[in-house]
């Protein structure tokens, strides 16, 4: 099957500390993050995502969750999503060419790769109340997000659903499993933790600010002549998170921001969230409450240039089940408690994938 889509090495950390916080009108503070440059060993870094691991289980057990196992390959792809496919050979390897620098696959299946697990985890809804399940994905990466310090082509992320139908109580929720998370974690934090336990003081810091996605391009500094409809640029992105010392939300996006499916409220916004860092860590978790129906599966893949998952849409229909969850990126979330200058930092000694090419400038 093909898929396509030192042992010491130094890390730079980030400490914060802001003397002179300045209150903002969202009820958070700017501060003036301090840096710092320390090493950590890959042995370091096995422990940081163990531990992390373990406390994010432990958590997720307590909110009587049922971990799930992720399904790895797909016959339907996600609206919006950028897959990767796998391609399997009729019992021998698929035959690969490459000329001029591009790969051709002769095989016999070809399957999509995990993007987010989202629709899997909806259904399995159907047999369960809450499950999570840690999923390995893959991305292709965008222009400039090979320096983001935030972006790999291969990750994992953590996927939390339940049955759910008020954003309030998702919000809520998610909140109290990384507050627990971070209690977890600070008995058991790695040698020379320096200040994590500063950074899990403000997970622990709940509830969160919520910022309207209208409210957040104002805070970012994007004027009311220019595009209202349109994501969040890496640069205000950075400005945003610099108001915020503790994590933050950001929610009820117009239609056409997000890359996703997710239900409409009555002025016409989707409910749908990001979970925001502070100090330029940036985006955490995004998730937010399903599509309503069929009718609003299809209408909202269209729009994404796509055709509705027939399998996805038949389901909702017939199940009726409303869910609500997120996703969150397991390697991000490492960066922050460990205080990290970039994902990169932290790429497993065992990874030989993708993720080596980046910064490669192939």
């Amino acid at each position: 099957m093909e898929f396509f889509g030192e042992n010491r090495r130094q890390v730079r950390f980030e400490a914060t500390s802001s003397p002179a916080d300045v209150k903002t009108g969202f009820g958070a503070a700017i501060s003036s993050p301090h840096r710092s440059v320390v090493s950590l060993s890959s042995a370091q870094s096995y422990q940081w995502t163990g531990r992390v691991l373990q406390s994010l289980r432990r958590s997720l057990l307590e909110h009587d969750f049922l971990e799930i196992l992720p399904a790895i390959l797909s016959s339907e792809d996600e609206p919006g999503a950028r897959h990767s496919v796998a391609v399997l050979g009729d019992r021998a390897r698929p035959k690969v060419t490459v000329e001029d620098g591009r790969v051709s696959v002769d095989g016999k299946w070809a399957y999509h790769l995990p993007v987010s697990h989202s629709v899997e985890k909806q259904m399995a809804l159907e047999h369960a109340d809450r499950v999570y399940c840690l999923t390995p994905c893959l991305r292709l990466l965008m222009d400039g997000e090979e320096t983001s310090g935030k972006h790999l082509y291969t990750f994992f992320q953590l996927v939390v659903e339940w049955r759910a139908a008020d954003a309030d109580e998702v919000l809520t929720v998610t909140e109290s499993i990384l507050g627990s998370f971070a209690r977890h974690l600070e008995p058991i934090l790695p040698d020379e933790a320096g200040t994590a336990s500063t950074r899990l003081k403000g997970l622990r810091s709940g509830p969160y600010p919520r910022v309207s996605f209208a409210d957040a391009l104002t805070l970012a500094g994007r004027k009311p002549d220019e595009p209202q409809n349109t994501d969040l640029t890496r640069d205000e992105e950075r400005i945003l998170t610099d108001h915020f010392t503790s994590p933050f939300w950001i929610h009820r996006y117009p239609l056409g921001v997000r890359d996703s499916l997710y239900q409409r409220g009555e002025d016409g916004l989707q409910e749908t969230y990001d979970l925001m860092l502070p100090a330029g860590y940036g985006e955490l978790a995004t998730g937010g409450l399903r599509p309503r129906d069929e009718k609003e599966i299809t209408e909202q893949s269209r729009l994404l240039g796509g055709d509705p998952n027939p399998v996805y849409a038949a389901w909702k229909e017939r199940s009726g089940i409303q869910t609500a969850g997120f996703g969150l990126g397991l390697e991000r979330l490492v960066r922050h408690c460990a205080g990290a200058n970039s994902v990169l930092d932290l790429l497993a000694a065992h990874d030989s994938g993708p993720n080596r090419r980046i910064g490669a400038h192939e």
